[in-house]
Order: structure tokens, then C-alpha cells, then sequence
């Protein structure tokens, strides 16, 4: 009896499965006994000295929006960390266009871009804020420093001109918020720079080859060319930078939440948390549904 041969489509799908199979291990062997735990744990209340689950419903999910004052507030100050998503991708995918050219210290430039990402995780942080005093004290007066390349355009006010030629306020403030959070904007940008160098060189070049042939312009070759070839990383950077802004340690749910932890009030902890994981999940579906159907896929 013959085997049927695998299709190319088979095979790049099967190459898939093999690439995620350890996050899927991951996942089924490490993190869904917690997320089932949590997910009960969320409608109980736990005793601290018996550790007995006492059923209460939808009593935590109710009080955190009826009972609690400051979980509503701190929710809607991290939802409203969505403005920076699109300045974070338009400001990568530049940084990108640029690192893609061959220039010297285009290496050196990238070593930089990359140690922004080391120097802003989460676990880099923490052993900083778990070293010496004297560690601390190099690493704020090192941060401080680079820091003082941005403070200038900080004060920099450009309303006076845009009000000019029409602008909307609201357009207007918003270019000043991103002027003035820069330096944020180019730390949570390191990983976003990286994705879209690889889509950007993934690129084939005889495509350049023969739109150039035909004459079009370098703004012509760039919309009709290397943005629609880009728009699969497009969204990857789009849902990443959502699941990064909201995931982070620093983030004020994030350690609300584990305030509650340490008290080792595990039944309201859980809820919040389930509460601020169906609010993420609601926001990348709505972003993945309005970018989805306007995304090109090149199959070679």
C-alpha cells in the first residue's frame, strides 16, 4: 500500500506544530493546573488558617466593580496604556526601515536597540532592585543621564504649530504626549525592532527589482510593496506590545493584585485577575478581527 506524499502545505504545517510543540508542553505541564486553580479559587473564599474554600459565587467578580473603589481606577489607567500602542509600532517600524540599509555600525546600533530590551524586563528589575545600594545608585544615575537627551523635548510644545494649519486638538495632544514620552516609547520598542527586521528581510528582492524596472517611486515601491509584505508582523508587534504593556510587573492591576496575594487573599486575587485576562482577550480580539481581513499573505 502506498503513502500518500505530504503536500507543501502539510509540510509547512507540521514544521509549525514542531515549533510551538514546547510552548504547548509548557503550557499542558506547567500552567494549566494553575489557571484551573485560579479559576476556582476566583468563586471561593479561602480561609487563611484552614485553607477551605467557602463558595460565594460571583460574589469577588461583583465586589470588585461594587465594593472596591480602587480596581475600577486602576483598570481604566491601564486600558488607557493603548494610546502608546500605535506610537510604539510606528516608532519600530521606522527604526527598522532604517536598521535594514547596510551602514556602518548598523551592528552597534542594533546592540543598543537590544540592550534597551534587556534593561526594561521585568527580571532585570527586580535584580536591580534586589542588589546593593550601591548598584541601584550607578544604575538610576546611568539612567538618569541617558534620560537627560530626552528632557528637552519634553518641554518641546508644538500646538502653536499645528493650531495653525487646521489641526484637531485632540491630534495635537496626542503628538505632544508622544514627543514628551519618547524615551519610554524607545525602551518598549526593542522587541517590536527585531520582528519587523526579520519581516523586512524576508522580503523577496526581485519584487524591488521589478517595480524599479517599471519606474515606480521608493513611496509608491514602499505602499505597494514592503507594507502589505509587512502586515502579518504588523499585527504580531500590535498583539505583543497589548500583552507586553498589560503583563508587565510594573503595571498598576498587575500590582494590585498582588497586594492581594501577599495577603493571601487568593479567592478576590484570582477573581481581579481573570477579570483583567477577559478584558485583555476582549481587546486583542477586537484588534485582530478590525486588522485581519486587511493583512496580505505571501505564499512563495
Amino acid at each position: 500500500m502506498r503513502h500518500k506524499k505530504m503536500t507543501l502545505m502539510q509540510k509547512r504545517s507540521m514544521q509549525g506544530y514542531l515549533y510551538v510543540l514546547p510552548w504547548i508542553a509548557g503550557f499542558l505541564f506547567f500552567f494549566l493546573s494553575p489557571i484551573v486553580q485560579t479559576a476556582i479559587y476566583s468563586f471561593n473564599k479561602i480561609d487563611k488558617n484552614t485553607l477551605e474554600l467557602s463558595f460565594l459565587g460571583l460574589g469577588n467578580y461583583m465586589y470588585a466593580f461594587r465594593g472596591d473603589a480602587q480596581f475600577p481606577i486602576k483598570l481604566v489607567a491601564s486600558l488607557k496604556g493603548l494610546i502608546d500602542v500605535p506610537l510604539i509600532l510606528i516608532f519600530s517600524y521606522f527604526v527598522a526601515l532604517l536598521l535594514r540599509k547596510d551602514f556602518k555600525g548598523a551592528t552597534a546600533v542594533k546592540s543598543i536597540f537590544f540592550l534597551t530590551v534587556i534593561m526594561s524586563s521585568d527580571l532585570f528589575i527586580r535584580m536591580q532592585m534586589t542588589s546593593g545600594s550601591v548598584n541601584n545608585a550607578q544604575f538610576n544615575a546611568t539612567m538618569q543621564e541617558t534620560q537627560q537627551m530626552f528632557t528637552a523635548l519634553e518641554a518641546v510644545d508644538i500646538s502653536h504649530y499645528f493650531s495653525g494649519f487646521g489641526f484637531d486638538t485632540q491630534w495635537i495632544s496626542y503628538l505632544n504626549n508622544a514627543i514628551s514620552n519618547i524615551f519610554t516609547i524607545m525602551i518598549r520598542s526593542g522587541v517590536q525592532i527585531f520582528i519587523f527586521l526579520a519581516a523586512l528581510h524576508s522580503i523577496p528582492g526581485s519584487f524591488y527589482e521589478a517595480s524599479q524596472i517599471e519606474g515606480a517611486t521608493a513611496w509608491e515601491i514602499f505602499w505597494t510593496i514592503t507594507f502589505p509584505m509587512t502586515g502579518p508582523m504588523i499585527l504580531v508587534n500590535a498583539i505583543y506590545t497589548i500583552v507586553d504593556s498589560f503583563g508587565s510587573s510594573l503595571n498598576q492591576v498587575i500590582l494590585y493584585i498582588r497586594d492581594f496575594t501577599r495577603k493571601f487573599e487568593l479567592g478576590y486575587a484570582s477573581a481581579m485577575a481573570w477579570i483583567y485576562f477577559f478584558c485583555i482577550t476582549v481587546i486583542i480580539g477586537i484588534v485582530y478581527l478590525l486588522v485581519r481581513k486587511k493583512i496580505f499573505y505571501y505564499n512563495d
